[in-house]
């Protein structure tokens, strides 16, 4: 019985069109994570405060809170192959403003976090699009095993980009690094327009964005269990992202590690991921669902408190592979309750927009 199993879980890859589509989704989360490092690393010399480094870490992900409905009703109502190439278009386009501004020697703290807000509105537009096209592209008794590589493939390159694109930091510099981004928007673009997608029936019955958008806050509104999601969601999330706000300058400052070094701590929690969703069935097993969200909030306490001390950077590294373990523990959880209270009609919007973190970008 487990070979089977093993074999099934890469059906999808067998299939030509969502393979094509899973390596460029990949390639082009490399890039971004690659942009990210860059954009977090040279926030620490524009101006090495905390508040700084901060901010550009909220420009990136407030997008996904504000927008996490209205991009789910836009993933519903419009052509979803035709809004992913736009939103790519955009993601390219805001990569290359910033190597040419890094190249010239003209990027600031407001120019840096501005660009990164607009890279935020795409990574918040391009989840749920993404999420969205994934039945069109497998079979329905395949499409279990479609989300689980999607997620496979988001923690590979959450484990290649960072450490990638804090090399490349090092040895040739900011623009290059947003110049092989723009590169791997260019590759996802070329996939998408070459997706021969059938054009949708006009339906009189499809819903307007005005509609849509006040029917998913109606049910969110009036969801009680709904409620206690985001309520979990919103307090893990809010003081473990402290660590992503926070770590190019416990990189530089407490560990006296280069962009290089930074890098290797995002990849760390990437493997970490990776590890978290192997282990993860045995640790439903035993924890259940309310352990598991303990144990993640346990393991992320822990290692921010450790991390306060200055360890060695191996033991750093270490701790940082335990984070992205609880990471995707409490992640998986969360969104899995989610997905279980929410009904189909509004899965696209009624989605925690913390949830949405570390969805393909």
């Amino acid at each position: 019985m487990t070979a089977p199993a093993a074999q099934n879980a890469f059906a999808p890859l067998r299939r030509p069109l969502f393979a094509v589509l899973w390596g460029a989704t990949v390639v082009g989360n490399v890039g971004s994570f690659m942009r990210d490092v860059a954009s977090a690393w040279l926030v620490t010399d524009l101006a090495a405060s905390p508040a700084a480094v901060a901010l550009v870490q909220a420009a990136a992900t407030l997008p996904i809170f504000l927008l996490a409905i209205p991009a789910g009703v836009l993933s519903d109502i419009l052509d979803r192959r035709k809004l992913l190439i736009a939103i790519q278009v955009l993601l390219g386009l805001t990569s290359l403003t910033l190597a040419i501004l890094a190249a010239s020697g003209g990027l600031t703290v407001s120019s840096l976090v501005a660009l990164t807000f607009l890279g935020g509105v795409g990574a918040a537009l391009m989840g749920p699009t993404w999420q969205s096209i994934v039945p069109e592209l497998v079979p329905r008794g395949e499409l279990r095993d479609a989300v689980a590589l999607n997620s496979l493939g988001i923690n590979i390159a959450r484990s290649i980009g960072p450490a990638a694109g804090g090399i490349l930091l090092g040895v040739a510099g900011a623009a290059t690094t947003y110049g092989v981004d723009v590169a791997s928007y260019l590759l996802v673009i070329a996939a998408l327009v070459w997706w021969p997608r059938p054009k949708a029936a006009d339906d009189v019955l499809a819903e307007r964005f005005s509609g849509a958008f006040r029917a998913g806050l109606r049910y969110a509104k009036a969801s009680r269990e709904l409620h206690r999601v985001l309520f979990h969601a919103g307090v893990f999330f809010a003081c473990a992202s402290a660590v992503w706000a926070l770590l190019p300058l416990v990189a530089r400052g407490l560990l006296g590690g280069t962009a290089s070094f930074y890098g290797l701590l995002l990849g760390a929690v990437g493997l970490g991921a990776i590890l978290g969703a192997l282990v993860m069935p045995k640790l439903r097993a035993r924890l259940g669902t309310d352990g598991l969200l303990l144990f993640a909030a346990l393991v992320a306490a822990v290692v921010m408190a450790g991390l306060s001390f200055a360890p060695p950077k191996p033991v750093a590294l270490a701790a940082l592979l335990l984070l992205g373990l609880a990471w995707i523990v409490a992640l998986t959880t969360l969104n899995g309750a989610a997905q279980a209270i929410l009904p189909n009609w509004v899965r696209g919007r009624g989605s925690p927009s913390t949830l949405r973190f570390s969805t393909a970008r």
